[in-house]
């Protein structure tokens, strides 16, 4: 079936669109055969076991047409087990009033067990896509308030697209066993410059329900998306409500303005990132607003996290160091796992890491343009830096501070050096682990290789071509053997 069919002598679209929504049901395809303009949004409710096929066509929001309830070009409230496919809707952001409010260019409350393939919603005033369990009052829990089986659940978007909106893309405040695979979630911006972002491409938070269930945010995962010029983060990942389990493989980020991946959920995967044009310019026009931290920005409280395989490309933070590819916050979980870091040799700072039990591991990353020291920075306790190479290193390659760092099996070729600095420093570290290493000065001129604090291990670190001082050690070491300093042009 098609709107024509639902056609009355005299009728406005709006009217005529839904009655064509309301005979959706079980069984029934209906195509869109125009495009069409509503004054206001049109609502499928109840619906299970249908197909809508939009072939293209847009349904775009009037000039004028108010935000807040009703702002929407389609509200979906408890249907399930239905498929949407090419379909554009078009919130027509320049010719109405944006404002964090309900209009949404596209809302699914309470739905299961659904796919959007090919769906756009583009030029929203507030949000592109939005997917809840309802607002407070109108759960089916006690009072109205929402349970886990008002949020929906079992759904995926395939090759969706969310362009130009103002608060962000696509928001997930309720959602379970959710799928993202590929698409575009880009240009979200406006909401920083009046106020508190986020602008994110998609964004993962619940509202603050204390009386709701937590977790209503659990098992999403979001594959191959492309997340570009997003004034806020690309991707947003909140642990407010309890969010967990969530995995971001193979994805894209280019030039996204106040990060790449902000997170601070519980049991977070991001596997094979690939990071485009991070920089230090601002990204809002308001004054006082919080300074920007890493590309992928690990925050206070996040839970288990594990970044695997994450690649830095056209990278500009060589200013200052504020700015690391990766930051971890100092209150967050004691097992963050940084495995597999590679970079094209733009970057300066790659990881400044705050929280104790930070382990960085097996990555071959290329300092080739550094123009900054510093490149890693551990502040917390217990960390360890195991199995890394790192290329054209500049000056002090790594600092280290608190107790009981771990230093070990790490390649450093020293592109530039001086008498100042140690490449490895770990001077200011209680009860420092330094084993395996090799510092190779050999075309950069001598330097120092390594400086250790108190009541250390050093063990078998080898350096080729260093200078006086090699080894400078400022208290009496616990245990130093099969150490060696070697020339240039020879190998360990």
């Amino acid at each position: 079936m098609t709107p024509n069919d639902f056609r009355r002598v005299g009728d406005a679209p709006l009217s005529r669109l839904q009655r064509f929504f309301d005979a959706l049901g079980m069984g029934i395809e209906g195509v869109l055969d125009a495009n069409y303009v509503i004054p206001s949004q049109l609502v499928i409710d109840g619906k299970s076991g249908f197909t809508l096929r939009g072939n293209g066509h847009r349904i775009k929001l009037a000039d004028g047409a108010p935000t807040g309830w009703g702002g929407s070009a389609i509200y979906m409230v408890r249907c399930s087990d239905f498929r949407i496919s090419d379909l554009i809707c078009d919130g027509n952001r320049a010719k109405r009033k944006p404002a964090e409010d309900p209009a949404h260019v596209i809302a699914i409350d309470k739905c299961h067990r659904w796919t959007f393939h090919k769906v756009q919603a583009l030029n929203g005033t507030c949000d592109g896509f939005y997917i809840f369990a309802g607002s407070a009052g109108n759960g089916t829990g006690p009072g109205g308030s929402v349970i886990l089986s008002d949020c929906p659940s079992d759904w995926s978007m395939e090759d969706c697209t969310a362009l130009g909106n103002f608060r962000q893309g696509l928001t997930i405040t309720e959602g379970q066993r959710g799928e993202i695979r590929g698409g575009r979630y880009g240009q979200s911006h406006g909401l920083w410059d009046n106020g508190n972002g986020p602008c994110a491409g998609i964004d993962l938070e619940s509202d603050r329900h204390p009386d709701w269930p937590s977790g209503r945010i659990a098992d999403i995962r979001i594959e191959r998306a492309l997340f570009d010029g997003n004034q806020g983060p690309g991707l947003l990942i909140t642990r407010v409500g309890g969010v967990r389990r969530i995995q971001v493989v193979d994805c894209s980020f280019d030039r996204n303005k106040k990060a790449a991946i902000e997170s601070t959920a519980d049991e977070v995967d991001i596997v094979r990132p690939k990071v485009r044009g991070w920089n230090q310019t601002g990204y809002t026009r308001r004054a006082g607003a919080p300074p920007k931290r890493g590309a992928i920005d690990i925050g206070a409280e996040a839970g288990r996290t594990r970044l695997i395989d994450p690649e830095f490309l056209e990278t500009q933070n060589a200013e200052n160091l504020a700015n690391p590819c990766i930051y971890v916050h100092g209150l967050a979980a004691k097992d963050i796992a940084i495995s597999g870091i590679r970079s094209d040799g733009t970057a300066s700072v790659i990881s400044i890491a705050n929280a104790p039990g930070i382990r960085i591991s097996r990555s071959i990353v290329d300092l080739g343009g550094a123009t900054q020291s510093d490149a890693f920075t551990f502040l917390g306790d217990r960390p360890i830096f195991e199995e890394i190479t790192l290329l054209g290193t500049y000056r002090r390659a790594v600092y280290f501070s608190g107790k009981k760092p771990q230093i070990l099996n790490n390649k450093f070729v020293v592109r530039i050096a001086d008498q100042a600095s140690h490449i490895i420093s770990a001077s200011d570290a209680t009860s420092p682990e330094v084993r395996g290493n090799v510092v190779d000065f050999d075309k950069s001129g001598p330097g120092l290789a390594f400086g250790i604090g108190r009541d250390a291990v050093i063990v078998d670190n080898t350096v080729i071509g260093g200078g006086r001082g090699t080894f400078t050690i400022h208290a009496p070491a616990r245990r130093a053997s099969g150490n060696r300093e070697l020339g240039q042009h020879q190998t360990p």
